[in-house]
């Protein structure tokens, strides 16, 4: 009598248990029907730990992966009450599909995997809408979701790697001043060799945000040696020696870079002004006759060469300055050498007003120039 007691009573749990997950169907149906406000309540009662009769589903995969379905129709629902439903949503469905894995004692459940690629999309589709909307914190978050459901054990078998989303994760993560994050993601997506030098790109910039030079350095080297052909790159190292002072490695740099872009006025002119600051003027003019041979109306290459004589005009004036008041002969001669000077900058300060007319600082250094070499007519002309 007792055994058969006991196997009653097993049977009652069995039944409860069934009963339960007969629950999470109707769960299911409910969402199939468009009630998802019903939906959603049935589901939270099999997962309801105060609950007795929950035991046999708050444990079972199927209970998740239903939960999270139902959380994916309200994400797409349309109907604004039912989106009140659920707050995160979309970070609570992420949860309950990854609990799903996790309870899939068996693994490779096809009707989860089925799920998990459609809500890929969801995720997918959630980031770029919080990109467009300006919330990048949250955009890289979903996208990093994305990836995490690529590495669970329901995919590792497959040899796709994301590295489209990898990236987008970069992006995202940097817009929301992430910088560690975007370098770990960009740096992913280096080592598959996505998006070439684009990626070291972002990694440099990333670094250069955290303030990290030598680090910044060590990869935008890397990525030259590796994308000697992205000017972008060698853009970055010709800008980091010239702005932290050291000319002669611009210099190697923007030579490669004339190589492969002779038609690129604006290298011509950084060379010339670093091989000005190197103390090599007449070499220095020379590069500035080429910037303008490419670019005829490149103010700043004429400016710049106007510049060097007038400053070789004042050097010598200074010479001048220098004579004993009793020997004016010397003096006339030597001031006559620093009006030689003065007089070869005039063509050139006259062409960069030619090609920048707002520019008043220039103007106002050729007009003084004017009334030093006593050229009135001009001087009153720009009065």
């Amino acid at each position: 009598m007792k055994k058969l007691f006991f196997a009653a009573v097993l049977l009652f749990v069995g039944i409860i248990g069934f009963a339960q997950k007969g629950k999470v169907t109707s769960a299911l149906s409910y969402r199939d029907a468009g009630k998802l406000d019903k939906a959603w309540e049935t589901i939270k009662e099999t997962l309801d730990p105060a609950n007795e009769k929950a035991e046999k589903t708050l444990n079972w995969t199927g209970t998740w992966q239903a939960r999270g379905e139902i959380i994916e129709a309200i994400i797409l629902s349309k109907d604004e009450n039912f989106k009140k439903l659920v707050e995160n949503p979309v970070e609570e469905a992420y949860k309950s599909y990854m609990k799903a894995i996790e309870l899939d004692e068996k693994g490779g459940n096809p009707g989860l995997k089925i799920k998990l690629l459609g809500f890929s999309n969801t995720l997918i589709n959630a980031a770029v809408e919080a990109y467009t909307a300006l919330d990048y914190a949250k955009s890289a978050d979903y996208f990093e979701k994305k990836l995490a459901i690529d590495k669970t054990s329901m995919f590792k078998t497959d040899a796709s790697i994301d590295t489209a989303i990898m990236y987008n994760t970069g992006l995202a993560a940097m817009n929301a001043k992430q910088y560690e994050k975007a370098i770990k993601y960009f740096t992913d997506c280096a080592k598959y060799g996505y998006n070439g030098g684009s990626s070291y790109a972002q990694i440099i910039s990333a670094y250069q945000q955290l303030g990290d030079t030598v680090k910044s350095v060590e990869i935008m080297k890397q990525a030259f040696e590796k994308y000697p052909e992205d000017q972008s790159i060698n853009v970055q190292l010709i800008n980091y020696y010239i702005m932290s002072g050291q000319p002669n490695e611009a210099i190697t740099y923007l030579d490669r870079a004339i190589e492969k872009e002779k038609e690129n006025s604006s290298f011509y002119l950084a060379k010339g002004v670093a091989l000005d600051k190197l103390g090599r003027q007449d070499d220095a003019i020379k590069v500035y006759e080429e910037a303008v041979k490419v670019k005829p109306d490149n103010a700043d290459a004429y400016y710049n060469i106007g510049v060097i004589y007038f400053n070789r005009g004042v050097k010598q004036f200074d010479v001048a300055n220098s004579v004993p008041t009793s020997d004016q002969v010397r003096y006339e001669a030597e001031k006559n050498k620093s009006d030689d000077q003065f007089k070869l900058a005039v063509p050139y300060l006259e062409k960069a007003v030619q090609y920048n007319p707002k520019d008043t600082y220039i103007r106002d250094q050729l007009k003084n120039l004017y009334y030093r070499l006593k050229m009135m007519d001009k001087f009153e002309s720009f009065k």
